[in-house]
């Protein structure tokens, strides 16, 4: 897995898909403990602002905490991106071990920085919530059981979700605005946001 430069307080979109296209999550529990090695290891350095796990890959948009709050842990920011490998391997060897598995699970993902900017940041998770009708597992992706679009459209304060984004007035209208459209709203393809 190629180490990737994160720094803190910036804001990435995270894609990965499966080796070969195989299915990431072959059953509806493979969903919950992938959700639950993110607890452990990434809530601790990141706020979540969107998420879509589907069959054969996931979207998080997340943004690396400051500094000052997670630097009695992680000084260095080197450190970080070990968090993500700790999450990825402790999967592999879940998913290895359900499923009998070999191999590598994860093929090369896609992590890009996302400017800071409240509107880009809501059509993007607009985007990830739309995944699962885009690729057709769905008829309507605000019922898919897998991502955060449930989180957003109940305010959901238990959730995942960093309340920072969840509750703010501007993003929470944007983002209910899109689930109560009847088209999509469709970016290019997993090369989202290729301008940056």
């Amino acid at each position: 897995m190629i180490q990737e430069k994160l720094y803190f307080g910036c804001c990435y979109h995270l894609y990965y898909p499966g080796n070969l296209n195989q299915a990431l999550f072959p059953l509806e529990g493979d969903y919950y403990a992938f959700l639950d090695l993110y607890q452990k290891y990434i809530s601790p350095i990141a706020y979540l602002y969107g998420y879509c796990l589907l069959p054969t890959h996931f979207h998080l948009l997340l943004r690396i905490k400051e500094m000052e709050k997670i630097e009695y842990v992680y000084s260095e920011r080197e450190m970080l991106w070990g968090q993500f490998v700790g999450m990825f391997k402790a999967y592999m060897k879940y998913s290895k071990q359900t499923y009998q598995r070999s191999g590598n699970l994860f093929n090369k993902g896609v992590v890009r920085i996302v400017p800071w900017k409240k509107e880009l940041i809501c059509d993007l998770i607009v985007y990830i919530h739309q995944n699962p009708q885009i690729h057709g597992v769905v008829s309507d992706y605000r019922y898919w059981p897998f991502s955060s679009c449930y989180a957003y459209s109940r305010q959901d304060r238990r959730s995942m979700i960093a309340k920072e984004i969840l509750l703010d007035p501007v993003c929470q209208r944007r983002i209910v605005e899109a689930n109560t459209r009847s088209r999509l709203r469709v970016m290019d393809s997993e090369g989202d946001f290729d301008d940056f």
